[in-house]
């Protein structure tokens, strides 16, 4: 059926050879952006280094060998100040209005406060005769949340003992396009280029957030969005920014008491390699008897190595570059999509030539509107393809045995090239979404690929569908298609219901259930303790940890169902062929994950399809050649 349409099949290779150049272009980025930065946090030093009884100095030294490159600060507040008694609030009123006087012993301090809030445009009036007292248009509360900026003492041992600053900037209810100004400024003045957020909010949040992506530009700042940490106006930033900021990752402080080290380094090295994470927020290890110092230098070290095993280097991080998506290529991936969409109908059904190119046309032109138009375009668009090419690999190379008599005389040899065959269909629909979704936007999770669980689940009900209606019908007229469709979906439904068919098929529907509720960015239930040690396992033995619905589920049973099938078991064959369809999707899924490095997307693949045909090779020769007779009692039945 594939032959008969081989001028759609031509129409495919521009697509493929455009999303291949697309994609080249995403690898070449990704290839150039290998550094990674190491941060700990000021605070948690200081505290090392009390309760070690060691100059911070010294502390800093130790770390640095062990391969840190920064060190965070946290914009101080006057609620800071207030707290270790340098400063004091006063209610009072200025001019019949609730202020707040301000009284600071020491007169260095004084003055670096009263010019922080001047720039800032907070300070009301000042004492000219007192310049250690001076009134702030704001109550006691308000003032609490106010930032200062960093602690100038702290940022000056930083940078002699050689690591750069990364500035930890405070947002608050009263923040102004003055204060956010003032603060981008001073951070660009003090040869500051890193900013991460303190709190939960992003610096901005609440009206101020595009003026803020604009002076964190304008002043030359690289803003670190730190994944799962869900600050809020983080995405509105991100986007604002268009992918002009680094991703972190870190394990919040409270989850570093109760994980163990080896499993977050792990967690680190994985989200570097997986992730595109360019700059890791380590917090240290809790330790009691051995030195703490010791045990978390042994931690920094340790997270080092496993990242620089994994290819990567320790310095300073940088955003993504840019690389154009020419329009033609967009263009011909869109017509590479459509005529895709038109070969799976014919292999289903007939389509009168003149019929056939006419939806060609109007596809063309509907998915080259939608890519032309928007991200949300070429988002549909690549759903689109998402449903399609793993539905073309299974109704296109294998549909024509769905009704087939033949028994073949190499049942293992036949299934190899249909399995085969399925996957290339599917790997071209995958390069085609990595093409045509691979810029800096999605590298970065600014833009994701959308409807993850339709696109899991569309191919299945139309594989189920093709099945039961006894599709394909080939050079039969559409009238007595839909005749016999109806006649088959019919004796499907009124056909009865054994026992092992209900097994089945509730076996069945909770492995889609529970492979649904896994897909997505979030996941509707996590991993078990048992999984989490096998995937461990696997990522020691393997570079790259291939999916578990792909090789150990998905691929398997399309394998031996085929080799069923072909031995005219379709009783057993169809079912499992179905089930296997899981691993065709989840194949793709793998490179709709733009913010994954597309060569080890690549490598999972692999990894996933040879593991998978070897355990399928193997359940057919264990259990494919056993029970003959049974199984033909079953396909008599069915």
């Amino acid at each position: 059926m594939l032959k008969r349409n081989w001028l759609l099949l031509i129409l495919l290779i521009p697509g493929l050879l455009s999303a291949f150049i697309l994609a080249d272009r995403r690898y070449k980025l990704e290839v150039a952006n290998r550094n990674v930065e190491l941060i700990l946090d000021y605070q948690e030093l200081q505290n090392v280094a009390l309760s070690e009884s060691m100059a911070l100095s010294d502390v800093l030294s130790s770390f640095r060998q062990a391969g840190m490159t920064g060190i965070a600060i946290t914009e101080q507040t006057l609620e800071d100040l207030v707290s270790t008694g340098q400063i004091r609030f006063r209610a009072t009123l200025y001019n019949n209005e609730p202020c707040t006087e301000v009284i600071i012993s020491d007169s260095t301090l004084a003055k670096r406060v009263w010019e922080a809030l001047l720039k800032r445009n907070y300070l009301y009036t000042h004492f000219a005769n007192k310049p250690t007292r001076f009134v702030i248009k704001a109550t006691p509360e308000t003032l609490n949340t106010i930032g200062i900026g960093l602690p100038p003492e702290a940022v000056n041992l930083i940078r002699q003992c050689g690591f750069d600053v990364v500035a930890r900037l405070q947002n608050h209810p009263a923040i102004t396009t003055k204060a956010i100004d003032s603060a981008a400024k001073e951070l660009r003045q003090e040869g500051i280029s890193r900013l991460i957020c303190a709190g939960d909010e992003v610096i901005g949040f609440r009206g101020l957030l595009s003026h803020a992506a604009k002076q964190l530009e304008k002043n030359s700042l690289i803003f670190g969005s730190i994944e799962f940490a869900k600050q809020k106006g983080d995405t509105i930033m991100c986007r604002e920014l268009e992918g002009n900021f680094i991703r972190a990752h870190s394990i919040p402080y409270t989850e570093m008491a109760g994980i163990a080290p080896s499993a977050a380094i792990e967690r680190f090295a994985r989200a570097v390699k997986e992730r595109n994470i360019r700059l890791c927020y380590i917090r240290l290890i809790e330790s009691s008897g051995q030195s703490d110092m010791h045990k978390n230098i042994q931690f920094v070290s340790a997270i080092r190595k496993a990242i620089e095993k994994a290819g990567y280097k320790i310095g300073t991080a940088r955003p993504f570059g840019t690389s154009s998506q020419p329009i033609i290529l967009l263009l011909l991936i869109a017509l590479s999509i459509a005529s895709a969409g038109i070969i799976l109908l014919d292999s289903m059904v007939t389509l009168p030539g003149i019929f056939k190119y006419g939806i060609l046309i109007l596809a063309f032109a509907a998915f080259a509107g939608l890519i032309a138009s928007s991200e949300l375009g070429k988002q549909l668009v690549a759903l689109k393809a998402a449903i399609i090419f793993p539905t073309l690999g299974i109704v296109g190379v294998i549909g024509p045995r769905f009704t087939s008599k033949t028994n073949e005389k190499s049942p293992a040899l036949t299934a190899t090239k249909l399995f085969i065959g399925t996957s290339i269909f599917t790997l071209i629909g995958a390069f085609h979404i990595a093409g045509m979704l691979g810029n800096r936007l999605y590298m970065v999770k600014v833009e994701q690929f959308i409807g993850i669980k339709l696109a899991h689940i569309a191919p299945l009900l139309i594989v189920i569908f093709v099945m039961a209606a006894g599709l394909p019908m080939i050079n039969e007229p559409l009238g007595r298609v839909w005749a016999k469709v109806r006649e088959n979906l019919y004796s499907v439904m009124a056909h009865p219901l054994f026992v092992w068919h209900a097994i089945a098929i509730s076996f069945a529907l909770i492995i889609l259930l529970i492979a649904l509720m896994r897909t997505g960015n979030d996941a509707a239930i996590g991993v078990s303790t048992v999984e989490l040690k096998f995937r461990a396992i696997l990522d020691k033995v393997l570079f790259v940890r291939p999916r578990t619905k792909e090789f150990l589920i998905g691929h398997p049973a399309m394998f031996l169902g085929i080799a069923l099938l072909v031995s005219r078991r379709r009783a057993w064959g169809l079912p499992l062929i179905a089930l296997g369809t899981l691993g065709q999707v989840s194949m793709l899924n793998t490179f709709c994950h733009i913010h994954t490095p597309l060569a080890l997307s690549a490598m999972r693949t692999i990894d996933g399809l040879v593991l998978g045909f070897v355990l399928g090779l193997a359940a057919w020769l264990i259990f494919g050649k056993r029970n003959t007779g049974v199984s033909r009692k079953l396909n008599s039945d069915s």
